[in-house]
């Protein structure tokens, strides 16, 4: 009787703790992602996007995302360069810093670490055809490996899609 309650407990934490769902939107681009407890998304009255991503250590910080009408084509032309030994961040370090690119579920997108004045995180990733979320952080370097490495896991499981709410 124990062991049938415990299975009951625990599958029913399981069930709740999986069905927890993060959608972040930023005019029209949207993005959806289970298991985030890591992660919350807000707006402020000015309409503008973060996501609040809370560090192991209980701190909290929101990095502003944001959505443009472009391609990611358009994105690495205007934001990262292409050299020899491979793709770079086109701003902040010199030597320009190496960038990669990465997918998700349904999209490709494009980032790299950089410094300027400060280690900086920065990735710009597809949200349907025609646009681009975007995603900049800069902060203490431990903050930004980890801040990274999160965003990229989140990222990676994440389903984007844009969705025009402009008055027709």
């Amino acid at each position: 009787m124990i062991k049938a309650m415990a299975l009951y407990l625990l599958s029913s934490f399981f069930v709740v703790h999986a069905g927890e769902r993060l959608e972040v939107e930023s005019n029209g681009c949207t993005m959806n992602v289970g298991g985030s407890d890591r992660f919350s998304f807000f707006k402020t009255d000015e309409n503008v996007s973060f996501v609040k991503y809370k560090y192991k250590d209980g701190r909290v910080e929101n990095v502003k995302i944001s959505c443009k009408e472009m391609t990611l084509a358009d994105a690495i032309s205007s934001d990262y360069v292409q050299e020899k030994d491979g793709l770079k961040v086109g701003i902040g370090s010199h030597p320009l810093s190496k960038a990669q690119t990465y997918s998700g579920r349904n999209w490709t997108g494009v980032e790299g670490v950089y410094f300027l004045d400060s280690v900086c995180f920065t990735t710009s990733f597809e949200a349907g055809n025609n646009h681009i979320f975007f995603i900049d952080a800069c902060g203490e370097e431990q903050d930004v490996k980890e801040l990274r490495a999160s965003f990229l896991s989140l990222l990676k499981r994440s389903k984007t899609y844009y969705i025009d709410n402009s008055p027709k």
